[in-house]
């Protein structure tokens, strides 16, 4: 039996290895055609969060590029990290999204790729992203299906609102949902609350920040409150 386990671990991180490797060499590849065939656009700027709470440590990185000449279709990655001040291994969190997008229509994109789950494992999912930023605001919505290892529905939101207080600094604020539900069960698997809000200089942001998670069908609270800083790289 153990041999069987074993194999199966074996089987799945050589196909999360081949996946990312798949992701990173089409995504390497658009990007120097889109070098060599169209000029140079100015890449978005890569915000990198760490919040440090009452409870534990928080890690967002945010990726979003770009991939072919005409803009349609872009790569999105999402890296969200979180552990105790104890280091417990029950109550560290990973989570890794690796997407590509398409421009359908307006500001409709369609996503299809995977996450990689610190206790699901390698998650395939397909889904529709509603994006829009200005300087002043962001609004991001992006449900998806969840393909395995059970069938659910997962459902991102972000609102931003980061307005200018002066010539040199400026007010961020953020409120993020995030709700998780299983479709063969029926019943909750997850959802969190995120709120920040800070004060902004150039690249470094610094403010308060306070989480609010839910854990399974149970609703298990788990609520982090502290200070955040935002760097965008």
């Amino acid at each position: 039996m153990m041999i069987q386990i074993s194999k199966f671990k074996d089987q799945s991180s050589k196909r999360i290895r081949f996946f990312f490797l798949l992701c990173s060499l089409l995504f390497a590849k658009a990007v120097f055609a889109q070098d060599n065939h169209a000029p140079a656009m100015p890449a978005p700027p890569i915000p990198v969060e760490a919040t440090f709470g009452n409870n534990r440590v928080q890690f967002i990185g945010v990726l979003n590029r770009p991939v072919s000449a005409d803009g349609k279709l872009s790569y999105f990655n999402l890296s969200m990290g979180m552990v105790d001040y104890k280091n417990t291994a029950s109550e560290t969190e990973m989570v890794i999204v690796n997407n590509l997008t398409y421009s359908l229509f307006g500001d409709i994109r369609a996503t299809a790729g995977a996450e990689w789950h610190y206790k699901l494992g390698l998650v395939p999912q397909v889904g529709l992203q509603y994006f829009k930023a200005n300087r002043t605001w962001l609004f991001l919505l992006n449900p998806n299906l969840n393909l395995q290892p059970s069938k659910a529905i997962s459902t991102i939101g972000i609102v931003e609102y980061k307005p200018a207080i002066s010539k040199d600094l400026s007010f961020y604020s953020k409120a993020q949902v995030l709700h998780v539900a299983s479709l063969s069960e029926g019943t909750h698997a997850r959802s969190a609350l995120m709120l920040r809000a800070g004060i902004t200089k150039g690249k470094l942001t610094l403010g308060l920040g306070a989480n609010f998670d839910y854990y399974g069908p149970k609703k298990i609270e788990k609520n982090n409150v502290g200070l955040f800083t935002r760097l965008a790289l």
